[in-house]
């Protein structure tokens, strides 16, 4: 493989990860709006009419995945600065190129297991009812179709 393309293809990898990055750092904000902000848990909570027990369920899932996420982001401004620096050498290093891809991919898969978990703990946790209204939440999104914009284009419930 000539080294333009397995730059090229480096350079596509990090992208497509970056942008899987992106959507993993929404506990960032979940974490910044349980501080005080818009509070989106004590919503949730009011919506489901959830016991202390099962907000303590949801909070700690929420807590941890926030923390694995945000090592993971962390994680990827380092992968930047190294990548940026396999970058402009004179020749792409492939095989590094590869490693350090693999590494943080590797991070994400593990983030993506814990999530899974995560999901799999708050479902235990609720109550069939609960169950079902928390799906019709997250089936809307967490704007809804309230005619704010975000759903242009899509047929308004």
């Amino acid at each position: 493989m000539s080294p333009f393309l397995s730059g090229a293809l480096g350079a596509l990898a990090v992208v497509l990860t970056l942008a899987a990055v992106r959507r993993v750092l929404w506990f960032r904000r979940l974490h910044r709006w349980r501080r005080g902000g818009p509070a989106p848990l004590r919503f949730l909570f009011a919506r489901l009419h959830t016991t202390p027990e099962q907000e303590a369920v949801i909070s700690a899932e929420a807590d941890a995945l926030f923390l694995e996420g945000s090592a993971l982001r962390d994680d990827w401004h380092a992968a930047r600065a190294e990548l940026a620096a396999l970058f402009s050498a004179e020749t792409l290093d492939a095989a590094k190129v590869s490693a350090a891809l693999d590494e943080r991919l590797g991070r994400l898969d593990a983030l993506r297991a814990r999530a899974a978990e995560a999901l799999a703990r708050v479902h235990a946790a609720l109550r069939p009812e609960q169950r079902v209204a928390l799906a019709s939440l997250l089936e809307r999104g967490p704007h809804g179709r309230h005619g704010c914009g975000h759903h242009r284009g899509h047929a308004h419930a």
